[in-house]
């Protein structure tokens, strides 16, 4: 499906890109780039890694299981309820994702064959700084700080929960960051509805655009509100320490993925931001080292960290092959730079919802083997992940789009519900792929 959006600067033309599943343009000028931090030099990641070994992390992920395990679990509980009394823990083997027809598109960045993208530094396999290391990886670390404290096993504290706030409201930290955050899925804030005062990558700074552009705002409209609630409960001890703890890890997440989308598209005007996108997702370590949503998504299968970590090169490929001098503007690409530029920002975006998609199968898949405080901590970070699948599923299966809003809503469900749940996503997210697309020619101002 082709739609459009466009990057809206004041004094400035309208930039307007066509594209599928939600492929956008970045909206952050010069000076807002995200790697004003210092931290330490950053390894250099292969993309070309096959191992099964569980990556190092700060922290295991406590939310993910391997597909290494192959057995068969036991089936025979015919007990259909997930939530009620007997009904728990049971071992359901829901099937496996069938990643048989999944392969990289002729069109895709790879570092072994790349016809369409020229020599460049990404050949190699590794990620080559653009700029300095990005203070984003520090951004990471801090959420492995917060996860080491309030989800590691044990029902965390309401002292936990204080510490983890001052891990996240650290100047220059997560929280700075989320309340502007934007999600370049969604159109941009008209010219008429942005503030004069205030610079244009930072209109969901101003409360009526949170409230008027929610979805575009999804920072400060929808992500902040969701942890600040939940820290504010966990500080007080009122209810489910588990289920504040899983709001907050959601909804840290949720800003992380949304960032990696962001900053590979804000590169076009800072390209710094190339940098920040890469730490976004694993906090600017070795491939299958990563922490953060790496971590979990390497544990899950390491073919989805190659495909997410391949279009995150497939963006430094572009940049290294349309370098940016002075003020880099968009249209300083040319027809053939704009072209490789939407490819590369596609293949990302095509991965990354297919690792968020995965993620979310994964807590499906556990919702029947933990009871109590751990299943109601489960279905709480599933209530807030799997929504945001809603509008690209309803772009590629509307009746699968339907299935999974249902099974979002719904407080009990049974294994039944759960299975018609994992179905759905694997119908509309099957492959890090995108092969029904239709890159634009044509490119409007």
């Amino acid at each position: 499906m082709i739609y459009k959006y466009a990057l809206i600067v004041p004094g400035t033309l309208v930039l307007t890109l066509l594209g599928c599943e939600g492929g956008s343009v970045g909206d952050e000028s010069a000076g807002s780039s995200e790697s004003g931090d210092t931290t330490d030099n950053p390894s250099t990641t292969n993309t070309t890694m096959t191992s099964t070994t569980e990556p190092t992390s700060t922290t295991e992920p406590s939310t993910t299981m391997t597909t290494a395990d192959t057995e068969d679990p036991d089936t025979t509980d015919s007990d259909p309820s997930t939530t009620g009394p007997g009904g728990c823990p049971q071992d359901i083997d829901f099937g496996d994702a069938d990643l048989g027809s999944c392969a990289p598109l002729d069109s895709d960045f790879t570092p072994e064959a790349s016809p369409d993208y020229g020599a460049c530094v990404s050949d190699g396999g590794e990620w080559v700084l653009v700029d300095q290391p990005p203070g984003t990886a520090a951004r990471i670390v801090a959420y492995e700080d917060m996860m080491d404290l309030i989800r590691n096993g044990e029902t965390p504290t309401a002292d936990d929960f204080l510490s983890a706030r001052g891990l996240y409201a650290t100047k220059n930290g997560l929280e700075s960051r989320v309340l502007r955050r934007e999600d370049l899925h969604y159109p941009p804030i008209p010219l008429e509805d942005q503030d004069e005062t205030v610079a244009f990558d930072r209109q969901c700074t101003v409360a009526e655009n949170a409230t008027n552009y929610p979805d575009r705002c999804v920072g400060p409209a929808r992500i902040q509100p969701i942890i600040d609630d939940a820290f504010a409960a966990g500080m007080s001890g009122e209810g489910d320490a588990n289920v504040h703890a899983a709001r907050i890890d959601a909804g840290v997440q949720w800003f992380l993925w949304v960032s990696i989308y962001k900053e590979s598209a804000s590169c076009i005007l800072t390209p710094a931001d190339c940098d920040s996108g890469w730490a976004y997702y694993n906090g600017a370590t070795e491939q299958g080292q990563g922490i953060g949503i790496a971590a979990d998504v390497y544990a899950i299968d390491p073919a989805i960290d190659t495909a997410l970590f391949n279009g995150l090169l497939a963006i430094r490929c572009w940049r290294d092959l349309f370098p940016a001098d002075g003020d880099p503007a968009f249209e300083d690409l040319g027809s053939v730079g704009e072209a490789m530029f939407y490819e590369a920002h596609e293949q990302l975006d095509n991965a990354a919802w297919y690792a968020w998609a995965r993620q979310v199968r994964n807590h499906l898949e556990q919702q029947p083997a933990v009871c109590d405080s751990a299943a109601d901590a489960n279905w709480a970070f599933i209530q807030i992940a799997g929504p945001i699948l809603d509008p690209e599923a309803t772009i590629r299966d509307a009746d699968a789009a339907a299935t999974l809003t249902a099974l979002w809503a719904n407080a009990t469900p049974t294994t039944e519900d759960l299975q018609a749940g994992i179905d759905a996503l694997d119908v509309a997210f099957p492959c890090p792929q995108c092969e029904t697309c239709d890159v634009p020619q044509e490119w409007g101002y």
